[in-house]
């Protein structure tokens, strides 16, 4: 079992205390008693709210920013794209008043566009108000003339919501984190321990480790009906509309579910006000104790890493299972199973006999990668060096892949450009609260285009900083070229820029870096970032 998944079966009941939805009732004659608001949020005139991120309460309840502005760490500031002109947040971009900078005004008749003043606007492009705007994309004009996107939004699609969406698993709420600029967005209370979210339609799906699939308004987070069952321990949600599948950890199973509502147009930002009507249609058994993980969709397939149970049948995993769903309707699971090379294949260190235990899969140059967390299962610690596996879908060949010297423990990847990021989580000790005391070589591994070590970023509190939480990479997400990186023990989410010279650290622990994203704060204990998810 990964430190990550030991977390989960041994202290979430020890430390997981839920708190009251924000959306909590005063109760007549009682006005003075309020609600009771979950981890960093505060009771605003009876609605709960996170007064660090939060436009129309930012630093403290009923203190607003100005049109155009964001709260930022409770302060007030331009949002991305705009800039103070006579102490109003204008884009320069298409302001016919301030076209291309402060004070420049267009002329009778003329419009703004990309910061210069034309007699007409480019094809494809809206007049709003003399500004040449892209409602598909535009945060000051998304998806119509008269709508701006708030709170540090971006504009996807026509509609305002968050570039990348973090897990907060102990906290029980989810939080939006705009790409580029790194501006996290107000916490939202959703759920009780979500593991992972994704986005369908306009529509945000949250896996709640309590065996729900919840949704909620991709714009707001605001909690829309239907919240089907899930197995036990579900771990990953993937997206193919109309079609949703959940792998489901200690139940053994893929659960697939359809969207049975049909879409109306886009009001009051959802076109779902019932939610989805997802509808379990298929499942698949992969057998006891397997303990699938998590899955890769390539081509018709879905492709599934089973972890196995090293408390019990450790037989059981270190294998990856192939599910046909080219008929979601009837998928079908091919067997045997491939089974991932052991012994001296695993570079086992000295006294130690490694299983593989597979974690996290991506489909990549037309193959498959998976990270091994390479554990002992007698110790739970690493049992060998930091490990890939390249499997050839057709042959079904095998090859294991090194990531050098500074990595034990990986168990995310994801591709960026035609590189692979991966995360190691390192291998971690714990106290008999459960508090991370020691961890060694958690880290960030860039793999070239031919899948060898081009860089490695090592996550470490600086020597002088007593202080410091321990980091410990987890799962992320990638928007371009930033990584977004979630912590398993501290609730913070770091950030790196991937060039082509190697990883540059924007957001972390070292010297030259800001600090990282304080995503999910959690004061009574260790905090564990369930996922980072980019949104479409």
């Amino acid at each position: 079992m990964s430190s990550r998944q030991m977390r989960w079966a041994q202290t979430a009941p020890k430390w997981l205390t839920l708190m009251v939805a924000a959306f909590g009732l005063l109760l007549t004659g009682c006005p003075d008693e309020g609600v009771e608001c979950g981890e960093g949020l505060t009771d605003c005139n009876g609605s709960c709210v996170d007064l660090s991120s939060t436009a129309t309460a930012c630093g403290a309840c009923n203190v607003a920013c100005g049109q155009g502005q964001v709260c930022v760490e409770s302060a007030c500031q331009c949002q991305a794209g705009t800039q103070a002109c006579a102490g109003a947040c204008v884009a320069t971009a298409s302001d016919p008043r301030n076209c291309g900078g402060c004070g420049i005004v267009c002329g009778s008749g003329q419009v703004c566009e990309s910061g210069q003043c034309k007699l007409t606007c480019s094809q494809g492009l809206t007049v709003c108000g003399n500004s040449c705007v892209d409602l598909a994309k535009d945060s000051g004009h998304c998806g119509s003339c008269d709508t701006a996107c708030t709170d540090a939004k971006s504009c996807h699609a026509g509609l305002c919501t968050y570039d990348v969406v973090a897990a907060c698993f102990n906290t029980g709420q989810v939080v939006g984190i705009q790409a580029g600029t790194s501006i996290k967005g107000p916490n939202r209370q959703l759920g009780e321990r979500p593991q992972t979210v994704a986005g369908m339609q306009d529509v945000l799906l949250v896996l709640d480790a309590a065996k729900k699939l919840r949704q909620a308004r991709l714009t707001d987070y605001s909690v829309l009906p239907g919240a089907p069952d899930t197995g036990n321990a579900p771990n990953q949600v993937l997206v193919e509309d109309p079609y949703v599948y959940v792998i489901n950890s200690t139940s053994n199973t893929l659960l697939v579910l359809q969207r049975k509502t049909q879409p109306g147009p886009l009001t009051d930002g959802t076109r779902f006000p019932q939610g989805l009507g997802l509808e379990p249609v298929a499942s698949v058994d992969f057998g006891a104790n397997t303990n699938p993980f998590a899955m890769a969709k390539l081509g018709t397939d879905l492709w599934v890493t089973l972890y196995g149970n090293l408390g019990g049948d450790v037989s059981a995993g270190g294998k990856v299972a192939r599910v046909d769903v080219k008929n979601p309707l009837q998928p079908q699971l091919s067997t045997p199973y491939i089974q991932l090379p052991t012994g001296g294949a695993l570079q086992p260190f000295e006294d130690s006999n490694p299983v593989p235990s597979p974690a996290g899969i991506v489909a990549h140059h037309g193959r498959l990668y998976v990270t091994l967390n390479n554990l002992d299962p007698n110790t739970f610690g690493a049992g060998g060096p930091g490990l890939v596996a390249r499997i050839d879908p057709q042959s079904l060949e095998v090859t294991y892949l090194s990531l050098g010297d500074n990595c034990l423990n990986p168990g995310w990847l994801a591709p960026v450009g035609d590189k692979l990021l991966v995360s190691c989580g390192g291998d971690a000790t714990y106290d008999a609260n459960y508090n991370l005391v020691a961890v060694k070589k958690t880290a960030v591994v860039l793999l070239d285009a031919q899948d060898a070590v081009a860089a490695t970023q090592v996550l470490e509190c600086p020597a002088a900083n007593s202080s410091c939480a321990l980091p410990s990479a987890g799962r992320f997400a990638v928007v371009g070229s930033l990584a977004y990186v979630g912590d398993n023990n501290a609730g913070r989410i770091f950030v790196y820029d991937v060039t082509s010279s190697g990883i540059t650290e924007v957001r972390g622990l070292g010297a030259s870096a800001q600090p990282p994203i304080p995503a999910c704060q959690n004061s009574s204990g260790f905090s564990l970032v369930g996922d980072v998810v980019a949104i479409p």
